[in-house]
Formats: structure tokens, sequence, C-alpha cells
């Protein structure tokens, strides 16, 4: 199960973003794309999910299709109207599901993610890791096949940032779903991604994560090595 970018080129007002992109993302794996702004991440999120269609070229569904692909974006999108309990019935409402099997799948999911007791809150009352562990929630509440994150950590200080990022991977692990996140942080791309996409002069280079399946790798030298290569990779880009 995969989605597949066969030759896709994109772009705005005339103005190339990609070329020739060829690639495939496996449904079980996690993706991190890093690059400087403007280049076109988000973009390329955009293009995954279907929100997008390419200038050229096609994005293929294997065993999967773009409903199957949830996006959570980096300003999160709760509405200051529903609480935590109402954001995650929202999809399932969209999608039919009857409202015994609704709530069971909430309330599985909340304590999952160890945010049930702000099932009656309303965001403003909530902090940024809690928010950002709601978004997530929301995204995962349909079981989606790939879970597509937009910079999902950049609002988060260092503490709760690095325990969103073990939640983001043990989701990951535990559902077997494809992860594809967009990052400015060097060290979350080293934590969070088995394979690292370096996007560059309308395409990218594929760098796969050494470091990715040591057990507390944070507390690894060879985790820090890592982060200093990917650190003049993309010095590299800007020279």
């Amino acid at each position: 199960m995969h989605i597949e970018l066969e030759k896709v080129g994109f772009g705005y007002n005339k103005e190339s973003i990609f070329e020739q992109l060829d690639f495939t993302f496996d449904k079980g794996r996690s993706y991190v794309i890093l690059g400087e702004s403007g280049i076109g991440k988000s973009t390329l999120l955009a293009l995954l999910k279907g929100f997008q269609q390419p200038l050229t070229g096609r994005v293929y569904y294997h065993q999967t299709t773009s409903k199957k692909v949830e996006m959570v974006f980096q300003d999160l999108r709760l509405f200051p109207w529903q609480t935590v309990y109402q954001a995650l019935e929202m999809p399932l409402k969209i999608k039919k599901v009857d409202k015994v099997k609704r709530k069971a799948m909430i309330e599985a999911l909340m304590n999952e993610l160890e945010i049930h007791k702000f099932k009656d809150t309303y965001p403003a009352k909530l902090s940024g890791g809690q928010k950002q562990r709601v978004a997530m929630a929301r995204g995962l509440i349909t079981d989606p096949d790939f879970l597509l994150l937009d910079e999902p950590t950049s609002s988060l200080d260092q503490e709760t940032k690095e325990k969103t990022q073990e939640y983001i991977l043990s989701e990951q692990s535990n559902r077997g779903n494809g992860l594809v996140i967009v990052t400015h942080d060097i060290e979350e791309a080293a934590f969070l991604g088995e394979t690292i996409i370096i996007m560059r002069n309308q395409g990218f280079q594929v760098y796969q994560n050494p470091v990715f399946h040591l057990e507390n790798r944070r507390e690894s030298l060879a985790f820090y090595e890592f982060v200093l290569q990917l650190r003049k990779m993309l010095k590299g880009e800007a020279e």
C-alpha cells in the first residue's frame, strides 16, 4: 500500500516548484521533509492529500485513496466553538458513522492519547501540547492509511516538543500507517524520520536515517553526529 509520485511537476503563476518528481511513500514508514522556507514542502503534502493536482505527471494511490489520507495543518484548525469531544466527532459524522460506534471510537482514542480529561474543554483552555494532541487525534480518528503533519511541534517548548514527538512515533508504530512530516527542526527530523527527504532545486535528495531504530537514540552520540550531518547537508543546499 503506497502513494506514488510519477514525474510530478507543479508550480504557481508559471514559476516551477517541482519538476519530474519520482518517489514512493509506503504505508508503515515515516518520512520527514526538510528544506528552506518557500521551497514547496507544504505543497508536497497538499499533493499527497489531493488538495492540489500536479500540472504534469500523476499521483497514484495504490490500495488506498486520497480519502484515506489525513492532514494535520500547522495552525491545527481547531474550531473555538467545539469541545475536544466534538472536534473528534466531526470527521466521524461526516463519514456517517453511527452514534454508538462514534462514541466508542472517540473514547478509545482519547484514552490512548491521554486527552480524555479534556473531552469537554474548548481550545482556548488547552495548552499548546494538548492542542497538538487533539489535532493529531482528529487526524487519526478515521484510521487513515497515511497521516500528514505540517510543522507538528513548531509552537511547543522543548520538553513538550519531545513528548509530542514520542506520541507521534508511538501512534505510527501502533497503527502501522504511513507518516509524512514537514519540519524545519533538524533534530526533530533525525528523531522522527525513518527516511529523510531534503528538498532542493525543484527536486529532492533522499537519505535513510542510520539512527532511527536505535533505542533511546536521543541519549546516543550517533544521533547527534547524524544531526550535525543533516545540518551540513542543509547548509550545502544553501551554497
